[in-house]
């Protein structure tokens, strides 16, 4: 009887644990994905910019008028270029505020809000030295600008804090250590003392990330913030208040505020 060929076919995907014998899986791969059941190459890349000094420490991209406006956070500070519908690149230009100290520890975090004082939508950028400790108690500054802008970044008066920040609108929320959460006056990045802005001790950990969170009409805007050890709802309910927090679980742990 002749020879019969045996066929062994793996099954999609690669497993990282155990032994190399261990299950049906692919042991490893790079720049593969999976179809129908078998690899193929993922395909490469293009390069839209490659001008930007050290290594980014946040990113954020807003589209605006046919273009995509993409900030960039590093150790010395924020720039930001301009891509077409096509894929080119404008050149990278420097928004630090002059008074920007650089520090390999910082990490940054951005998000856009609508700002009534010049009806204009602005990039906030929220600096704090929190690479190698993410428990730091180390306050860092929130600046701001127009979000399609070149100008240089300005200072928030009165926001400090050593977490970060998060748009939740029409409010701003900034946050950081012991559980301290504040927001500004809606519709207004530029407020934080007056109307109805405010704050608020929603947890004894200092906190880490905040992100909207889709909800009814009655109940937005609303948002969930990560503490080292909880996880917080913010929920608005107007009045005195503005807000109202709760804590949908105080088993929870966090290694780091980027989501990747």
């Amino acid at each position: 009887m002749p020879l019969q060929p045996i066929i062994v076919r793996s099954e999609p995907g690669i497993k990282r644990d155990g032994t190399k014998f261990e299950g049906n899986f692919y042991v490893d791969g790079q720049w593969v994905r999976f179809q129908r059941g078998l690899p193929r190459k993922m395909g490469g890349y293009r390069a839209i910019q490659d001008r930007l000094d050290g290594i980014a420490r946040g990113m954020h991209i807003h589209n605006h008028n046919a273009y995509t406006y993409v900030h960039i956070g590093t150790a010395d500070g924020v720039f930001r270029f301009r891509l077409s519908q096509n894929g080119q690149s404008s050149v990278v230009t420097n928004r630090t505020n002059n008074a920007y100290v650089s520090n390999l520890n910082n990490l940054w975090q951005f998000d856009v809000a609508y700002n009534t004082t010049n009806n204009q939508n602005e990039i906030l950028a929220h600096t704090a030295p929190n690479l190698y400790d993410i428990s730091s108690d180390a306050a860092g500054q929130l600046y701001q600008g127009f979000d399609n802008g070149t100008n240089e970044l300005v200072p928030v008066t009165g926001v400090t804090v050593s977490g970060g920040i998060v748009a939740l609108a029409p409010y701003v929320f900034a946050y950081g250590s012991d559980g301290f959460i504040q927001w500004s006056r809606a519709g207004y990045t530029d407020d934080w003392s007056s109307g109805d802005s405010g704050a608020a001790r929603v947890t004894s950990q200092k906190i880490v990330k905040g992100l909207p969170l889709r909800s009814g009409a009655g109940n937005a805007p609303s948002g969930l913030f990560w503490s080292l050890d909880s996880v917080i709802r913010a929920t608005y309910v107007g009045g005195p208040a503005v807000f109202q927090f709760d804590t949908i679980t105080s088993q929870s742990s966090i290694l780091s505020s980027e989501r990747d």
